[in-house]
């Protein structure tokens, strides 16, 4: 029948009919998008067909295309996903031919996975016997004991000035992540935080384990590095460093008890969207009657509307990570299907508690809905907003936008715990930190694994590099200490100043903690040295300073007019009431020659 013979009712009921099967459909879509199996790619949106109200058909011209935006996340996941499959095409043929043997049945993902997490394992496992056997070889170099002792730290930092991420090494194996988060949430906001579980026997056999822990800014992880590292927790000494940076999320997983007092919404004024009113007039709000919006009385309703126009509209974000994420995908459809997709979710999901802040115009959820839909609307990035107090409607309350960078700026350093600020100040070393670095002074030995392990620690804790090198210098003053222990000692400070360039945090102030040191531990030299009883001890103690002192030369750890001066220093030719001796020679090289030259001559 052609719609010339349909009635008039008949051709209303045909347009309602059509219009409940387009918002059936839409609503279908919206629903998808929370019911779809998490991938590792980006969701896409499928473009509706358009319906035509006054042509009564639907234009499916554009409907079944993908918007699909450009991710830098993707272009690195699909280079991590190209590694993965050149990893497995480089499998041994053994396990090619098992493979085959074992039919063209397709393996699900999950038993691709647990192969490539066994191929994984099997390679670090070679790495590792590779490693032992170059060290039981003495294949490794002078400058190897830092990797060999932060294989953990050097492994993951990518000398990322703006990462956030903390590598944790040698945790207790019985910490959880609750108590993780605890500590470290003391220093800001977490973004992510992970404890790498050992899962092969050789792992379990080291009785540590490690993690990760991601700040939402870069200001409150070096906090945290600063405080935390070196400071035992479960009777574990904490090993910091950085790690590779990590995608910051819009709300972070755990929040201080000190800045969520900023963060909370103001107390319920009464006035719609719990505007605040001035102080001076949160006393003279008119009473209103149960059911009505605004007083019925008009001298009432003026003053109402006058305190109404002077309140305030706070907006804060919400701290349930699932609820802003549900905030932001119902803002995305409202401003792509209208108002009428708002209102078709408000009567299908009225008993959902999840959409409450539809409904709730008082809640915190409620009112930072109708911001963030209005600012969309105006021309404002999901990430970018303006911060200007604006009037969303003629005659109401001024709306005041959140902070944008409130989690991402950083903690104030007022709001973190005084104890911790007083109980680690830069530049020191705490009680156990102190005991353990003369303990490993006392029982240094002038070999390469007890020397190359001292360093390591010592570069582990540069942040405290003048107490460390005031603990060495003391160490060398000592008349008692035998000959080979100070030339062990000597050999710590030269492979510290040797490494003193590496890229670890504070590494580099060890060589101006060393320099205003070095006079004075040289002088102790020599009078060590002078006190030698035979002429060999002499000769080979002179010998070693005499190669450490060419060795900085080499590497030009210090100005040639200060080595000039440490050398006569150390010979006992030191001129009184001049600290510094101008080189005439002028360069590195003739530094050297001088040294042999006097070396040789002395003989």
């Amino acid at each position: 029948m052609s719609s010339r013979n349909l009635s008039k009712k008949e051709q209303e009921e045909l347009r309602k009919k059509e219009e409940e099967e387009a918002a059936a459909h839409v609503f279908k879509e919206f629903v998808e998008t929370f019911q779809e199996v998490p991938s590792t790619t980006s969701k896409v949106w499928v473009k509706a067909g358009t319906y035509d109200a006054g042509a009564r058909k639907e234009d499916t011209s554009e409907r079944g295309k993908l918007y699909k935006p450009i991710s830098r996340l993707d272009e690195k996941r699909s280079t991590n996903e190209v590694d993965a499959v050149r990893s497995l095409a480089q499998r041994s043929d053994a396990v090619r031919a098992r493979n085959k043997k074992s039919g063209d049945k397709k393996k699900s993902n999950l038993e691709l996975f647990k192969e490539e997490l066994r191929q994984i394992q099997e390679e670090r496992s070679e790495r590792h016997k590779y490693k032992n056997v170059l060290r039981d070889r003495g294949v490794v170099g002078p400058a190897e004991p830092v990797i060999d002792m932060l294989p953990d730290v050097g492994s993951y930092d990518t000398g990322d000035p703006n990462t956030t991420n903390l590598y944790l090494g040698n945790l207790n194996p019985k910490i959880t992540e609750q108590q993780l988060m605890e500590i470290f949430g003391r220093y800001g906001p977490l973004a992510s935080i992970k404890i790498m579980w050992p899962r092969s026997d050789e792992e379990k056999a080291r009785g540590r384990n490690c993690g990760f822990v991601a700040f939402m800014s870069r200001k409150d992880g070096e906090r945290a590095l600063r405080c935390m590292n070196g400071k035992e927790v479960m009777s574990y000494e904490m090993k910091l460093g950085w790690g590779k940076a990590l995608v910051i999320p819009p709300v972070p997983i755990y929040i201080p008890p000190a800045l969520q007092q900023p963060c909370k919404p103001p107390p319920p004024s009464g006035l719609p969207f719990n505007a605040q009113p001035p102080k001076h007039l949160a006393n003279k709000i008119p009473r209103m009657r149960s059911g009505e919006y605004q007083p019925s009385d008009p001298e009432d309703l003026q003053i109402y509307e006058q305190i109404l126009s002077q309140s305030i509209v706070r907006v804060v974000l919400p701290l349930e990570r699932n609820i802003i994420m549900l905030i932001h995908r119902m803002v995305e459809f409202v401003i792509r299907e209208g108002p009428m997709f708002e209102a078709i979710i408000m009567n299908k999901e009225m008993n959902n508690p999840f959409f409450r802040f539809l409904f709730e115009n008082q809640s915190p959820a409620h009112i930072y809905y109708r911001w963030k839909l209005y600012s969309m609307l105006q021309g404002d990035s999901p990430k970018q907003w303006s911060l200007e107090d604006f009037r969303m409607f003629k005659g109401g309350s001024v709306w005041r936008p959140p902070v944008m960078n409130l989690y991402t700026a950083g903690m104030p350093d007022e709001l973190v715990e005084e104890d911790d600020a007083k109980e680690n100040i830069r530049g020191t070393l705490s009680i156990n930190q102190r005991d353990r670095l003369e303990e490993i002074i006392r029982s240094l030995q002038p070999s390469r694994r007890s020397v190359g392990e001292a360093m390591a620690w010592c570069l582990e804790h540069a942040e405290a590099a003048g107490e460390v090198a005031a603990c060495l210098a003391e160490s060398l003053a000592q008349p008692s200490t035998a000959a080979p222990r100070k030339v062990a000692r000597l050999y710590l400070l030269s492979d510290i100043l040797h490494n003193a360039g590496a890229k670890l945090t504070n590494a580099s102030a060890y060589r101006g903690a060393f320099q205003s040191r070095l006079v004075e531990i040289m002088r102790n030299c020599h009078v060590a040295w002078s006190q030698m009883s035979s002429r060999m001890q002499q000769e080979g103690f002179r010998a070693r300073v005499t190669r450490i002192l060419q060795a900085w030369a080499d590497w030009a750890v210090y100005p040639t007019d200060f080595l000039l001066h440490v050398n006569d220093v150390f010979l006992g030719q030191e001129k009184m009431g001049d600290c510094s001796i101008v080189c005439k020679c002028g360069g590195r090289n003739d530094l050297v020659l001088r040294i042999v030259e006097e070396y040789q001559a002395s003989r």
